[in-house]
């Protein structure tokens, strides 16, 4: 049996609210520790990215490279060996901007991958550990080829793909910064 709800009953409803998924997470200097955690310090590079470099970038990642493709990069330090880098940069959701960051040893290998900031209102499955886990080991960026390497999760599909072309990208980057470049 159907009841007519009246105007005071609707207004003491409660309203549903659809669950938001935005938030920041955490800083760069936070990820560096986790990426990193035997780190005791974090050098930032000034990257010069150069046509060359970006065309290196482009050809190993086969992916285009986005406007304002500016990676932030720290070369981690234990004492005066190096352990490898951190790389922050940031990819298109579906409509927003979704900011990550990566550590790498120094051969080149992806040692982790952190979410620092989400803002689209789907999609934030990008940021479970066992999807970002899919990353450590691959070295370069043909190991990390959406829906062959790296799965797809259904509701996050264009965040797994911008991610998993971001850290193809990150990856290439990390193989000229091996390579000394």
């Amino acid at each position: 049996m159907l009841q007519r709800l009246g105007a005071a009953s609707i207004a003491a409803t409660p309203l549903l609210s659809s669950v938001s998924y935005a938030g920041v997470f955490m800083d760069e200097a936070q990820a560096q520790k986790i990426l990193h955690p035997h780190a005791d310090g974090f050098v930032m590079l000034q990257m010069a990215l150069d046509d060359s470099k970006l065309n290196a970038i482009t050809k190993q990642s086969e992916t285009r490279i986005p406007r304002g493709f500016a990676p932030r990069v720290w070369r981690a330090k234990q004492g005066d060996q190096v352990l490898g880098w951190v790389i922050a940069d940031r990819v298109i959701g579906k409509y927003d901007l979704i900011d990550y960051a990566a550590g790498f040893d120094v051969q080149g290998a992806a040692l982790g991958m952190e979410i620092l900031a989400y803002r689209e209102s789907h999609g934030a499955e990008v940021r479970q550990t066992a999807w970002r886990k899919q990353f450590v080991g691959k070295k370069g960026p043909m190991q990390m080829r959406f829906a062959d390497d790296i799965r797809n999760i259904s509701g996050a599909t264009l965040s797994c793909q911008h991610v998993t072309e971001g850290m193809q990208r990150l990856s290439a980057l990390a193989t000229l910064l091996v390579m000394g470049s």
